[in-house]
């Protein structure tokens, strides 16, 4: 979603080809890999992504460094043409970073994973367990003396479900050495879209930059498919009554599919329940718009803006959107909002 000042974080920006200068611009996951040794800020009229990364770029050639990883922009709420960015630069030779002691909780002798840990690893089973469990405690130690049994050195808690007065509770379970998830990066483009389509034709480098059929969402698990791959079945905590009562319901409860190799996007649902799901700015760099449109009005939230672009946009014909840009009024609080069109 965008925001008034278009502020992003930088795992929204893509790996932008640089040709004009040396300094190259590194993902997320590629930033936190290593250690920086400098952050600096550039100000400038940039029109488009491209000229402000450009020009980035070129900062962080005369200070030595051999790439860069953007944190945020701002656009100047005076003038939207006006932006100030932020980045941190690296060197060619520059150190790993220097991985943050944890501190986990344990149950049952078995570590508790935040989610940005476990979304990175690949789970070897999954627990779903049905019951009364009356505190976070209770829910966290059932799972865990679960998670032991199948000899689990760490366990995450995914999801819970009311059903009625019980709880069904989903956790992965995680050996040691639990292998990486091959995980979808954020800024890549919908193998469903015409830009999708084409670059997979392309092939070689293009093509890499489409979702990944095997590769999973960078933001959540797929209880359905991982329930799947492991046979697993609803473990029931009640008693002979409850079963009776709840059964039903467990069958209503289940997760919703989503698909392994699609990246989760923020959805514009309309009443009459059509879709549109929005692109960040660094997977919208890398297709090309088939219009573009403009409306102009006074708006409170982010999600005012999201859905009326989100409206317009699947009015006009489109699969995807993105928010380019949002001007303010000199005089007045009125926005006038630039929105891409992508098929």
């Amino acid at each position: 979603m965008t925001s008034l000042k278009k502020t992003f974080i930088a795992a929204t920006l893509a790996l932008v080809p640089i040709s004009s200068f040396a300094a190259q611009q590194l993902n997320e996951e590629q930033a936190n890999s290593m250690q920086s040794f400098k952050s600096i800020t550039i100000r400038g009229a940039f029109y488009t992504d491209s000229d402000y990364i450009m020009a980035m770029s070129k900062a962080a050639d005369k200070e030595g460094a051999a790439s860069f990883y953007i944190t945020t922009t701002n656009i100047s709420p005076s003038n939207d043409t006006l932006r100030i960015v932020y980045a941190k630069l690296y060197k060619a030779d520059a150190p790993k970073a220097i991985e943050k002691e944890e501190s986990l909780r344990q149950f049952e002798g078995v570590y508790e994973y935040p989610k940005s840990k476990a979304i990175r690893l690949e789970p070897f089973d999954i627990v779903r367990i049905r019951g009364y469990f009356p505190t976070d405690y209770d829910i966290n130690q059932a799972i865990a003396k679960e998670a032991a049994s199948h000899g689990a050195y760490a366990f995450y808690i995914d999801s819970r479900t009311e059903l009625g007065s019980n709880l069904q509770v989903a956790a992965y379970l995680f050996k040691k050495d639990a292998p990486e998830r091959k995980l979808q990066p954020e800024n890549a483009i919908p193998y469903d879209s015409e830009a999708g389509q084409q670059a997979l034709a392309q092939g070689g480098e293009a093509a890499m930059q489409v979702e990944k059929p095997g590769y999973y969402s960078p933001s959540s698990f797929n209880e359905k498919f991982y329930a799947e791959k492991f046979n697993n079945k609803v473990i029931d905590k009640t008693t002979t009554t409850q079963t009776a009562t709840t059964s039903t319901s467990t069958q209503t409860a289940s997760a919703v599919p989503v698909e392994p190799q699609r990246v989760n996007r923020y959805t514009v649902t309309l009443p009459d329940g059509r879709k549109i799901q929005e692109l960040n700015d660094a997977t919208a760099a890398k297709m090309v718009a088939f219009n573009t449109i403009k409306f102009r009005g006074y708006y409170v939230t982010d999600q005012e803006i999201s859905y009326q672009a989100g409206k317009r946009a699947i009015d006009a014909g489109a699969k995807y959107y993105h928010i380019a840009r949002v001007a303010h009024d000199s005089n007045g609080p009125n926005i006038t909002v630039f929105v891409d069109l992508y098929r």
